[in-house]
């Protein structure tokens, strides 16, 4: 790889863990990186490097949320055992099929998304008083669906998973955003471990990246923190227009 490309991609590797702490889709632009310096890797080495080199940023972005915020600890538990499993099976099969037939799905998943975040302009501003929807089995059927989509493609997980945190569960921006990360988390670590077993992780890159991941997420704590949910809505709505212009891109271009 050349030094100029090497440059580049930790660039976005800081912008990537940015994301991941705040709205998600840091694989909206780390993977397609990883694809363009490394054109000659398989897809699933490259999803699982990017898994590795996400994982640290992600760990450094929670810890930051557990110690400022209060996070819906009886939502994240749930969801996040129920998409370890998945995960694991979901990148199990990435390593054996190719994970951009999902790419149709999961475009039209985020539309859908986007429509409905767009149309309701009080979107996640407040909390839903019926707590209760923490527990039950939707948060284990989230977990769930999205550890296998998480384990599998990846791109947009932690974004879909906020929509649906406030829209099913009831969350504000911040908090959907906070138990985004520690479940994500949880669907990633499973990944990883995965493609580490297959073999299928560029391990010395992945822990060079690591490094400007961990920074770019402690940053993007910091801005949940400090700018709230009216913060989150702007950036989460463009977010999930570069991951339809993303998916569409490759879908219609390739």
């Amino acid at each position: 790889m050349h030094w100029r490309d090497e440059i580049l991609l930790y660039v976005t590797t800081f912008v990537a863990g940015l994301l991941n702490a705040t709205v998600g889709s840091g694989g909206l632009l780390q993977v397609p990186m990883l694809m363009l310096v490394l054109p000659s890797e398989h897809l699933a080495t490259i999803l699982g490097t990017a898994k590795l080199a996400g994982l640290p940023g992600l760990g450094a972005g929670t810890a930051t949320f557990a110690r400022r915020l209060k996070p819906a600890w009886p939502l994240i538990i749930r969801a996040g055992l129920a998409e370890i499993p998945f995960a694991i099976v979901g990148a199990h099969l990435a390593t054996r099929l190719n994970p951009a037939f999902a790419r149709p799905m999961a475009l039209a998943i985020i539309v859908a998304m986007s429509a409905f975040v767009l149309f309701q302009p009080d979107f996640g501003e407040t909390a839903a008083p019926r707590t209760q929807r923490l527990r039950g089995w939707t948060p284990w059927a989230i977990g769930a669906v999205i550890g296998l989509y998480e384990g599998f493609f990846g791109s947009g997980s932690g974004t879909i998973l906020i929509v649906l945190f406030v829209w099913v569960n009831g969350l504000d921006l911040v908090g959907a955003s906070v138990a985004s990360a520690f479940v994500t988390m949880a669907g990633v670590f499973a990944a990883a471990v995965t493609y580490l077993a297959a073999d299928a992780v560029l391990v010395p890159l992945a822990l060079r990246m690591a490094v400007f991941n961990v920074a770019g997420a402690l940053i993007g704590a910091h801005f949940i923190t400090l700018k709230g949910s009216r913060g989150l809505r702007r950036l989460l709505m463009a977010v999930l227009v570069l991951l339809i212009a993303r998916l569409a891109w490759d879908q219609f271009t390739r």
